[in-house]
């Protein structure tokens, strides 16, 4: 077995992001990974946990078609793309961006290729799906931590779940490595109690995960390759794969549809929110509040009912926002009254100014 020493810098980890799925149960012309969660894609969200988490590169996995991604790519020009040409499961996901990889074979079975970059010299991979936004950073670095430190090949982050259904089942072994994951689709009655369930995240060394996707087949309901039969090849030629459990299943909660879409971006946005109360903002009936990941707002400023904050906002010290105001990528100086519905768009504001009420404004400077 491989030793890793893990206080040791030398280790560099890419993230592997999927993000090739159709998503067809959105009824959405726009790419899934591309629907917006406060104000921004959820690509753009996981792209921001791996990097806080320590990958020092990101590759993310895209259909063959990105021409809808163009003005996303446009915007992230270091990010390297692999394209899935026959999108036959996660395992073909994954094994589609050997090329992007300078210590991966590529998979025999594989048609995939590298689109943009050049490809990374990473010994670790760390492997997320794109409709993950939720995710906490500082979750992902204990599992990395935890990983390096079990000294093991591969290891999958196991979350603890209330509901298991939809879910593929961590199947540990006696020495408490991994054995198997088991589909929920494959899973007989008494699998399917098993509450330890796969997040999708996934910490390996390179050249050892692109070695057992090579010897992947696609026996299944499906007929696809399931990225997860990597762990019963890998116990199979005696490297169990280490299991870091989290009850934060939250947190691991995916995007398939509209309904899952607004549920998780409300939970989003009631933290985000409660991040401000912690830090002397009030908020009256905070429910009501729809507010984007790039607003600033300092403390003792008071928001009403019903106000939307969007884009680069920034609101100063003792503001009072009026109910039904509706503020998008404008500076508030400190002490400004804004008015009930008063829409201001563009704006710069001086401290002190007051905005009266159903007032509209656009790159308006008072």
């Amino acid at each position: 077995m491989t030793q890793v020493n893990p206080s040791s810098q030398n280790h560099t980890i890419s993230a592997l992001i999927l993000a090739a799925g159709k998503g067809t149960r959105m009824k959405s012309a726009l790419p899934k990974v591309l629907h917006p969660v406060m104000g921004r894609p959820m690509l753009a969200w996981i792209m921001d946990v791996v990097k806080k988490a320590g990958a020092t590169d990101v590759t993310v996995v895209l259909s063959p078609d990105t021409t809808q991604f163009a003005k996303f790519l446009e915007a992230h020009p270091t990010l390297r793309v692999a394209t899935q040409n026959s999108q036959r499961g996660t395992g073909d996901a994954v094994a589609a961006a050997a090329k992007a990889y300078r210590k991966a074979a590529q998979p025999s079975w594989s048609d995939g290729s590298l689109m943009r970059g050049d490809a990374s010299s990473a010994e670790w991979i760390l492997i997320c799906a794109g409709d993950t936004p939720a995710i906490n950073p500082q979750t992902i670095r204990d599992f990395i931590k935890a990983s390096i430190a079990s000294s093991r090949k591969l290891a999958v982050l196991g979350m603890n779940v209330s509901d298991p259904r939809g879910y593929g089942r961590l199947i540990k072994a006696s020495d408490g490595g991994l054995k198997q994951v088991i589909e929920d689709r494959d899973a007989d009655p008494q699998t399917k109690k098993i509450m330890l369930c796969n997040s999708g995240v996934i910490f390996a060394e390179v050249s050892w995960l692109f070695k057992m996707l090579d010897s992947l087949v696609p026996n299944n309901s499906q007929n696809e390759y399931y990225l997860t039969d990597v762990f019963a090849a890998s116990e199979k030629q005696g490297h169990a794969a280490f299991v870091f459990e989290s009850s934060s299943e939250a947190e691991f909660s995916g995007v398939n549809d509209r309904i899952q879409l607004e549920r998780i971006e409300r939970s989003m946005i009631k933290q985000r929110i409660n991040e401000f109360l912690s830090h002397g903002v009030t908020f009256h009936l905070p429910e009501t509040t729809y507010i984007e990941a790039d607003v600033v707002i300092e403390p003792d400023t008071r928001i009403f009912s019903g106000v939307t904050l969007k884009g680069k906002t920034k609101i100063a010290r003792n503001c009072i926002i009026g109910p039904g105001a509706h503020i998008e990528d404008t500076v508030l100086g400190a002490g400004v009254r804004v008015g009930a519905h008063a829409v201001l768009i563009g704006c710069q504001v001086s401290a002190g100014e007051v905005i009266s009420p159903q007032a509209s404004c656009t790159d308006l400077k008072v």
